[in-house]
């Protein structure tokens, strides 16, 4: 079984060990997917590296579509434009980010929480009803690894046989030439991929002006982009599945979401079993071990459904395909829930867990469509100067305030200030004439996403004073009409 999933223990003509590969395989030698070990990591600590079979089926065609898409997505997003924006950018020197043409500053990072708690349980409803499908078919890591870095390496290296014949001691410089080659590729397309990622952060126009300048200049960005690119190589290049199973949180979470009405990946255990080699003797499984070759994580989906298992279907077509030239009924490894498995019937969509996760999704995702709408287009905030919260001068008290006003909008905008006693007639604390008020600028315009500070003197009389009481400063909006009012107290003696 170890061939099939690690490749054969050969040894070099002089009968050693030819290459750290071979090691590997050696030391793995007799060993199975079992549900007690990761079976990509030896007993002995050391890496035991996959060299995944080809497979193709109607399950590879349909995520082929769907990572081209997303790929797609990933790479024009940036490039797009609404209102003069990208659709997604964040930029953080300017604490702003514009999604969908709305812009957002750091008065809306509230927003955050809400719009990740309701894809998060998003997230939870599609685990519990389809299991690990975000994993096979949406997850950048399995997208990139497995429409472009995998695909380079059976252009250059070719099929599982050739690569194992090769790392067995077959071509030793054929070999280190074609892997010169291929991680010379790897390297180009994370960089690729890590200055895609920077246009979230820098738009395009400015990026490709950073691109041409290089380092000089612009030391910040070409340490990210070192660091990205380093990432992705050493993750698609060498880590690879391990990602998965060692990093990655969602997999060992994922037997608290999922039932058994979840549709999972599984073998059919009352057709398959006894496993014979010979047709027409046994169940329908040959134990040809061709869905373990084909696995990304290297184990046996016939152990039952484990943490491993990312949804990538490629066990099923790999299935299907056997059975094809046995004549035999696909679905011996298919998509199915524990009660079907069981011969059982499986029970509705809607399910406890279920309803209980989309109304929290529902509600993460509402209350974020809720204050996105209610939201204005500038934020005011007033500030008591520091030191003494008033002077005294010649008779007069005098309060010193400062009005901060932002502009959210991706627009200039011209804002009117103004101020006045927020009492109501007949309050004890009513002073006994109208403070006087000096406005530095009563109409201000304001940059796109820039702010401004507002000097306001408010000036009593102080025989007139009988107490603190409130003024009201308000702010409006030009060119939208709309207004804010803001609180203060003004003090004296």
């Amino acid at each position: 079984m170890n061939e099939t999933a690690a490749g054969p223990a050969k040894t070099a003509p002089d009968g050693g060990p030819s290459s750290r590969s071979t090691d590997g395989a050696r030391r793995s030698r007799g060993r199975r997917p079992d549900l007690d070990t990761v079976f990509t990591i030896n007993p002995d600590g050391s890496r035991n590296f996959l060299h995944l079979a080809d497979v193709s089926g109607r399950w590879q065609r349909r995520k082929n579509v769907v990572w081209w898409v997303l790929i797609a997505i990933y790479a024009g997003m940036p490039w797009l434009r609404v209102a003069g924006h990208p659709l997604l950018a964040i930029d953080l020197p300017g604490r702003s980010a514009f999604l969908f043409g709305h812009t957002f500053t750091n008065q809306d990072f509230y927003l955050v929480f809400f719009l990740l708690t309701g894809m998060g349980f998003a997230l939870f409803v599609a685990t519990s009803l389809w299991g690990r499908i975000w994993c096979g078919y949406g997850c950048p890591h399995t997208v990139f690894l497995e429409a472009i870095f995998r695909r380079l390496e059976r252009l250059i290296e070719g099929s599982r046989e050739e690569r194992l014949r090769r790392h067995a001691g077959a071509g030793r410089s054929a070999r280190v030439g074609r892997a010169i080659v291929k991680h010379a590729l790897f390297a180009a397309v994370a960089l690729v991929i890590a200055h895609l990622f920077l246009a979230y952060f820098i738009p395009t126009d400015r990026l490709l002006a950073v691109i041409r300048e290089g380092p000089r200049g612009h030391w910040s960005a070409f340490g990210w982009t070192l660091f990205w690119t380093g990432l992705i190589y050493f993750d698609n290049a060498w880590f690879r599945e391990q990602t998965c199973l060692v990093i990655c949180p969602y997999g060992r979470i994922q037997s608290a979401l999922i039932d058994a009405d979840s549709l999972v990946i599984g073998y059919d255990r009352a057709r398959g079993e006894p496993r014979t080699p010979h047709a027409g003797s046994g169940g329908d499984c040959i134990d040809c071990g061709r869905c373990i070759a084909v696995c990304p994580t290297g184990i046996d989906i016939r152990n039952g459904l484990q943490m491993e298992c990312v949804g990538c279907a490629n066990c099923i077509d790999a299935c299907d395909a056997i059975m094809a030239r046995m004549d035999r009924p696909a679905g011996l490894v298919r998509y199915d829930s524990g009660r079907g498995f069981a011969g059982e019937k499986r029970r509705g969509l809607i399910r406890p867990r279920v309803a209980l996760y989309g109304l929290l999704g529902l509600l993460g995702l509402s209350v974020f469509a809720v204050s996105l709408h209610g939201r204005t287009t500038f934020e005011v905030r007033v500030l008591r100067a520091a030191g003494l919260p008033y002077t005294l001068d010649s008779g007069e008290i005098r309060n010193l305030y400062t009005l901060h006003v932002q502009n959210k909008s991706s627009a200039d905008e011209e804002f009117v200030v103004s101020a006045k006693r927020a009492i109501a007639p007949g309050d004890a604390s009513a002073p006994r004439s109208e403070p006087q008020y000096i406005i530095a600028e009563p109409r201000v315009r304001i940059p796109a996403l820039a702010d401004a500070e507002i000097p306001i003197f408010a000036t009593l009389l102080q025989r007139d004073y009988n107490g603190p009481f409130p003024l009201e400063l308000k702010v409006r909006d030009e060119s939208r009409g709309t207004e804010k009012n803001v609180s203060v107290r003004f003090r004296g003696p």
